[in-house]
């Protein structure tokens, strides 16, 4: 299994594994409409033998605090892996490929909406936890509260804000 960046020749391998994981076209909409727009910041696919057995994509996100500071960071997301191919380690690789990428970069904070239990292993926290929530969660669902989190690579100043992923998100 190769981990590498996603070329255009990998586009329809993407489409699939996204289909078959979610079982639905959403994400792989979104994926394009991030394409699209030039805001898939970093693609990475997983190369089993010439065949895509998972992805992950990086793209823009932005965290507005209280006292009007604007942070540039990454939503993560999203990560899928065929289900043939599922716990094997691949989706942990990809994810964990993608941030060492982006070490040497002034990334403020990574994003993500997924299982609390799962994305602490990279180091997320649920943001509600710094004060921090996401544009589309008015606080009526807590699941939503806890599954939406961030991880700060540097330490930032403390302050509530509202996090906003890339608009093509909103489906």
């Amino acid at each position: 299994m190769q981990i590498r960046t996603a070329v255009e020749d990998d586009h329809d391998g993407i489409k699939a594994v996204l289909d078959a994981a979610f079982d639905q076209p959403d994400e792989s909409r979104i994926v394009e409409r991030l394409r699209n727009d030039d805001a898939d910041s970093l693609e990475l696919v997983a190369d089993h033998h010439g065949d895509i057995a998972g992805m992950v994509m990086f793209s823009p996100a932005s965290a507005h605090l209280d006292d009007g500071t604007l942070l540039r960071g990454l939503g993560l997301g999203p990560v899928a892996v065929k289900p043939d191919h599922q716990n094997r380690g691949i989706g942990s690789a990809l994810i964990e490929a993608g941030l060492e990428h982006f070490l040497p970069y002034p990334v403020a904070f990574f994003c993500v909406l997924g299982a609390p239990d799962y994305y602490a292993h990279f180091g997320f926290t649920p943001a509600i936890e710094r004060g921090w929530r996401w544009f589309a969660d008015d606080g009526s669902i807590p699941e939503m509260a806890q599954a939406f989190q961030i991880r700060l690579p540097r330490p930032l100043p403390a302050g509530h804000g509202i996090v906003r992923y890339h608009p093509a998100f909103e489906l």
